[in-house]
């Protein structure tokens, strides 16, 4: 094989491998990835969650809630200190609005858990979701120090999510270099003949 053509495989490895990682690597709001844990990050400190559906499909999600009925929502407090914090959390409709300053304007409140202590660090919220759309979920942590330490993060019911824009971007990015690659290797061999 000539260094043409593994340059170009290369790149084309790069570029399907970027297209297919992308989308799962990019989370909205504060919620994120630690090796295959969903984490939200509330002020300093850390949340694992997961998202759980009775019925056909049983595997737990991180952001999008895949079909409507009842979803069970479970947060464990990845430090200590937060089993004396009192935590709340809420479930609002996604409005898309912005306020001043580009911060988001709050939709009416869906169902909410009274702020109330976890001494065993963990706890769970059920709520039937009956129509799709766009919401934010919302974790507010008070602390007896003062501590006043929210986390939104906003997720989709029974619709599909748009695509990261990222992820286009970097497919674009490979594919542009799997091609400047394709045609330099060409020229090189142009030049030799």
């Amino acid at each position: 094989m000539t260094t043409f053509l593994h340059r170009f495989l290369a790149a084309m490895g790069l570029a399907t491998a970027l297209g297919l990682a992308a989308p799962q690597a990019f989370a909205r709001g504060a919620l994120g990835y630690d090796q295959d844990a969903c984490v939200l990050k509330v002020g300093p400190d850390f949340l694992y969650f997961s998202g759980y559906q009775m019925g056909g499909d049983r595997r737990k999600f991180c952001e999008d809630v895949p079909t409507l009925g009842e979803t069970t929502f479970v947060f464990d407090f990845a430090q200590d200190e937060l089993r004396q914090m009192t935590t709340s959390f809420k479930i609002m409709r996604d409005t898309g609005e912005t306020g001043e300053g580009g911060a988001p304007v709050d939709g009416p409140i869906v169902a909410s858990l009274a702020p109330q202590v976890y001494p065993k660090g963990t706890f769970n919220f059920v709520h039937r979701f009956d129509e799709p759309g766009n919401y934010l979920g919302l974790v507010t942590i008070d602390g007896s120090g003062g501590e006043h330490w929210t986390a939104r993060f906003p997720f989709s019911v029974a619709s599909t999510p748009p695509a990261p824009k990222m992820a286009y971007v970097l497919l674009a990015v490979a594919t542009a270099l799997a091609l400047g690659l394709f045609m330099v290797g060409r020229k090189d061999e142009k030049t030799k003949r």
